[in-house]
C-alpha cells in the first residue's frame, strides 16, 4: 500500500497533507535582515519566523535553506516547487513566479557614508552605486541616469565595500540595510540616506510549477496567523 493510501487510511485528514503533496514546498532564502536571515544563534527573520509557523500549523518540518539570494530566486523561478522570501513583485517577475504572502512595501534608498550636507540626485548620479546581486532594483537606477552599477552578493557585502571606498553609494530597501547595519555591527551613523527612489511590495512568492493546492494550503495557513495576531506579533518583533 502507497504511504498516501496509508495515511488516507490511518490518520485524519489534516495529518495527511504533507503526503499528499505531490511536491511539497520547499523554502530558499538569503541573508536579507529583517525578514530572514541566518544569524550565529540559528536563523530568523519576520519572514523566516512567518514561514516556520506556517510549516508548524500545517504538521510540516519547519525548514528553511539559505543560499545567496540571486541563486534563491533562480531556484524558485526555474524549479518545480520552491519558495522564496522576501521578493519584490515587480513588472518584469510578474508572470514568472506565484505571490502567496505580502509582507509589506518598502521604499527604496541611496546610502553614502555620512556627509557634512546632503547630496542632491544630480550628485549621486556620476557615483559608482551598489545594489544586491539578483536584483531587479538596478532598473530604477538607469532610468534615472545612473552609469555605473555594481553587484554585490549581500548587504554585509555592500557596506564593507561602502565602507572602505569601493562604492560611493549603496541603494537597497531602506529596511533591510538599516537592518543589515545593525546586524553586521555598523553603527547607522556611519552613513545617511541621501534620497530615496522607488518601491516595492515584498512577497512570499513560489515557483510557477507548485501544485495549486499546495500553495493554497500555505495561503490558508498565514490567513490563519494573521487572524490569531501571529503575523503582526512577528512584523513587531523585526520591523522597526
Amino acid at each position: 500500500m502507497s504511504i498516501a493510501r496509508r495515511c488516507l487510511v490511518l490518520a485524519p485528514a489534516a495529518w495527511c497533507a504533507p503526503a499528499l503533496a505531490s511536491h511539497p514546498l520547499q523554502w530558499v532564502a538569503g541573508n536579507l535582515p529583517p525578514f530572514a536571515w541566518d544569524a550565529p544563534g540559528g536563523p530568523r527573520g519576520f519572514a523566516h519566523d512567518l514561514a516556520v509557523a506556517m510549516a508548524q500549523r500545517l504538521g510540516r518540518r519547519e525548514t528553511v535553506t539559505y543560499v545567496p539570494w540571486a541563486r534563491a530566486v533562480r531556484m524558485a523561478e526555474q524549479g518545480a516547487a520552491y519558495g522564496v522570501f522576501p521578493l519584490a513583485r515587480t513588472p518584469d517577475r510578474e508572470a514568472n513566479f506565484q505571490w502567496l504572502v505580502p509582507l509589506m512595501t518598502v521604499r527604496y534608498g541611496l546610502y553614502t557614508l555620512a556627509t557634512e550636507s546632503p547630496l542632491a540626485l544630480e550628485q549621486l548620479r556620476p557615483m559608482r552605486v551598489g545594489v544586491l546581486r539578483g536584483s531587479p532594483i538596478a532598473a530604477n537606477l538607469r532610468a534615472e541616469g545612473f552609469k555605473t552599477i555594481v553587484e554585490a552578493k549581500d548587504y554585509r557585502d555592500l557596506l564593507r565595500l561602502l565602507r572602505e571606498h569601493a562604492l560611493e553609494a549603496v541603494y537597497a530597501g531602506t529596511p533591510m540595510l538599516e537592518a543589515a547595519m545593525d546586524e553586521y555591527g555598523h553603527a547607522r551613523p556611519q552613513f545617511v540616506l541621501q534620497t530615496t527612489l522607488g518601491e516595492a511590495t515584498l512577497y512570499m512568492a513560489a515557483s510557477l510549477g507548485l501544485d495549486a493546492t499546495e500553495a493554497q494550503r500555505w495561503v490558508a495557513a498565514y490567513r490563519h496567523l494573521e487572524e490569531d495576531g501571529t503575523v503582526a506579533r512577528l512584523r513587531r518583533r523585526y520591523i522597526r
